[in-house]
């Protein structure tokens, strides 16, 4: 059920504050903010990291989730509500030129390539597409004001909201206020090329706290901080919720390989299709291996799953025609066998977890990620008596944890090719070892446990922080 802010049958008072009564005297209320809400309710098509890392802890501790609907208007109205057990989710729609400029061309042509580190994928930024990068921060952050209490916990997630907490702390709001940069932090020589970089910089400064993936993204962004930053920086490297991928995984208890598998064991990569994971050069990798080992055409499958994403812009359908040109290329070679099998199509969650647990082999191999879950959800739904191996990007944030992962650099095809054959080879009881290690590292470090510790620390953050300066904000 869902309705827009102002039907005269609902109180966004009363449903704001909601929350506060299930959670008991003392504790404050969660509010998330983000480039997108996932739908109330069951989740049909597998979401993405940030979804699947914060929607569990939110569902457990109640709270508000704010961002875009995933609607397009003419005209944007009034904000809509809906509730799903203990989570309000409040969404504003965008119009078709928001779309293009804001999410499009600023976040996903200027920003994400630039802090990837990805001088090949250059776009300099219109100035109208910065501008409305802006606009629609400072819209986003004006229809949340009239929902917040001075004592909520707001915490914003990702790139595309950067300038959310400066928008934020203009309408007046001065309660506490953190940020999540889920993706990596370029070094100061690459930031110094995006447009705009010296301001954008400067806006990371009215957080409280502001947390990156790891210690290097740590040093990258105070690097780039233009003063002394109001709260602090730290690294929250994130989880996934492990008990719920394994119950996901235990719906489907046939192989989820039994298809294709024909006895065969199973190299498995399961992305988003995006020019930053890396797929070209792994199934170059496997290529050249079928070409030194022939013999495996008949003893193993590649199967890559790719979900298609953003494919308005042309560097992404680039990237699609890119990776199937080399699928066809093998299989052009090896026709008798079918050594690789790829598939760009959504895929439900739990569908993506069986396979995550029947995989022999699974490759994840980013030219520069964040964390990447699927590594971990990969280690969460393996079979403790006979797990798979894990080939993992030393680029990936995941490969600080994952010790027992078997590192490549993502674009030596050399490299990856060894670990294939490695891990193609591996006996049991280095893959217990290794296995065991990992999971160690997974179940220590949950999601719930991530999104605990970062709150725990903007709390402490936000009792050394100086109050906003409204005036040098222009409130």
């Amino acid at each position: 059920m869902a309705w827009a802010i102002g039907d005269p049958r609902v109180d966004h008072t009363r449903i704001a504050s909601s929350a506060a009564g299930e959670r008991g005297v003392g504790r404050r209320r969660l509010v998330i903010a983000s480039n997108r809400v996932p739908a109330p309710g069951p989740d049909p098509v597998r979401a993405g990291g940030l979804v699947s890392a914060l929607l569990p802890a939110l569902e457990e501790s109640g709270g508000l989730w704010f961002g875009w609907s995933g609607r397009v208007e003419r005209r944007p109205g009034r904000p809509h509500i809906a509730r799903a057990g203990r989570v309000d989710f409040v969404t504003v729609d965008l119009t078709a030129d928001e779309i293009a400029r804001y999410y499009a061309g600023f976040s996903n042509r200027t920003l994400w390539p630039v802090l990837h580190g990805l001088s090949h994928h250059p776009h300099a930024g219109e100035g109208l597409e910065y501008l409305v990068w802006r606009a629609v921060n400072r819209r986003f952050a004006e229809q949340l004001a009239p929902w917040l209490r001075p004592d909520d916990l707001v915490f914003v997630q990702d790139y595309h909201l950067i300038p959310f907490g400066r928008e934020l702390r203009r309408t007046g709001w001065g309660g506490l206020l953190g940020y999540f940069h889920h993706v990596p932090m370029p070094g100061p020589e690459a930031w110094a090329a995006l447009p705009h970089a010296v301001e954008i910089a400067g806006m990371f400064e009215h957080y409280d706290l502001v947390g990156v993936q790891t210690e290097t993204d740590r040093t990258a962004l105070e690097a780039i901080l233009p003063g002394r930053p109001r709260g602090a920086v730290q690294a929250h490297p994130i989880g996934i919720d492990p008990a719920r991928m394994r119950a996901m995984a235990a719906e489907h208890p046939a192989d989820a390989f039994a298809t294709l598998r024909d006895e065969r064991r199973v190299i498995f990569g399961v992305d988003r299709l995006d020019y930053t994971k890396g797929i070209p050069w792994r199934l170059t990798a496997f290529e050249q291996l079928l070409e030194r080992r022939p013999a495996l055409a008949h003893a193993v499958r590649f199967v890559q799953w790719a979900a298609p994403s953003r494919e308005t812009i042309d560097e992404y359908r680039e990237e699609r025609a890119r990776i199937e040109a080399i699928a066809m290329r093998i299989a052009a070679r090896h026709e008798d066998g079918a050594p690789v099998v790829l598939s760009i199509a959504d895929r439900p969650r739990d569908v993506v977890a069986a396979a995550l647990r029947d995989a022999d082999v699974c490759v994840v191999t980013s030219l520069a990620d964040g964390m990447n879950l699927v590594a971990k959800e990969f280690v969460a739904v393996q079979r403790p008596a006979n797990p798979g191996v894990l080939v993992l990007s030393d680029s990936c944030g995941a490969a600080a944890e994952l010790e027992g992962a078997l590192l490549v650099r993502a674009t030596n095809v050399a490299s990856i090719e060894a670990a294939l054959e490695r891990a193609l080879a591996m006996p049991l009881e280095e893959r217990q070892r290794r296995w065991r290690s990992m999971a160690r590292a997974v179940e220590s470090n949950t999601a719930q446990h991530w999104l605990q510790g970062f709150l725990r620390a903007l709390e402490g953050a936000g009792r050394r922080s100086p109050a906003p300066d409204r005036a040098a904000l222009g409130a």
